[in-house]
């Protein structure tokens, strides 16, 4: 027998897709902590008016963060996408448009995840022109212009991650995952997540990062009508210690 699930679109980071809340279903929240001497931060992304940012910004120079790499204060690592696929469970995927903005220059959010079959939209909020040129190997390519306050739509079909960014501004990139899985949540600042609406059992998440990879997390009993915690480590320490099993 299939269970019908209906995704609530991730349309910030953190926020999972879901079942709706019940007694019968239970919950994870977790943390993805960086283990070991955290990597240098990467310097800020300095855009100046004659890299072609009008539009973007008011006047001046702008400086934003770049997020390809973002470990908090207390370890935690944000962009982390997590998933669990169950089977027996058929998604249906959300009426409306799940949306990427291009605002101040940048792609936000700057990770987007959704399920297969859904649509996504590219917005634009800034009065610039923005491009959104993608790199799906399965998925149909797209090279759009978008002109301010635009936006283009497709549907993606196929399961992937797709590498999205702007020609006309270099700097600017995000990325769209496209999975399969019934339940996904991606980290915020604080490394913290969250998945609702699983069904009583044993779990473990599989992860990726655009600069760690992927894996898998350690398994998490799940009791209706309970949240369950997790912890997961990822970094430097990590990788010495699975080469020292080899």
């Amino acid at each position: 027998m299939k269970i019908l699930i209906l995704l609530t679109a991730a349309l910030a980071t953190g926020v999972s897709g879901e079942a709706t809340k019940d007694d019968t279903t239970g919950s994870i929240e977790g943390r993805i902590m960086w283990e070991g001497e955290k990597p240098k931060p990467k310097p800020d992304i300095v855009i100046t008016e004659d890299k072609q940012a009008v539009g973007c910004h008011d006047h001046g120079d702008m400086r934003l963060t770049d997020n390809t790499m973002l470990i908090g204060p207390k370890g935690g690592v944000a962009n982390v996408v997590l998933t669990i696929e169950i089977k027996d469970v058929e998604v249906k995927v959300p009426d409306d448009p799940i949306q990427i903005d291009q605002k101040g220059c940048r792609f936000e959010p700057h990770i987007q995840v959704l399920p297969v079959g859904a649509t996504i939209s590219f917005m634009n909020s800034d009065t610039a022109t923005h491009n959104c040129h993608t790199f799906p190997k399965k998925n149909t390519p797209k090279n759009k212009n978008v002109a301010g306050g635009g936006n283009f739509q497709q549907v993606l079909d196929k399961a992937e991650t797709i590498l999205v960014k702007c020609d006309i501004h270099p700097w600017m990139k995000s990325y769209v995952v496209v999975t399969k899985a019934t339940h996904y949540a991606v980290s915020d600042a604080s490394g913290a997540f969250s998945v609702d609406g699983l069904p009583p059992g044993d779990y473990e998440l599989s992860w990726w990062h655009e600069e760690l990879g992927k894996g898998k997390t350690e398994k998490v009993t799940v009791a209706a009508g309970a949240t369950s915690e997790l912890t997961h480590k990822v970094g430097a320490a990590k990788k010495k210690k699975k080469r020292r099993r080899r």
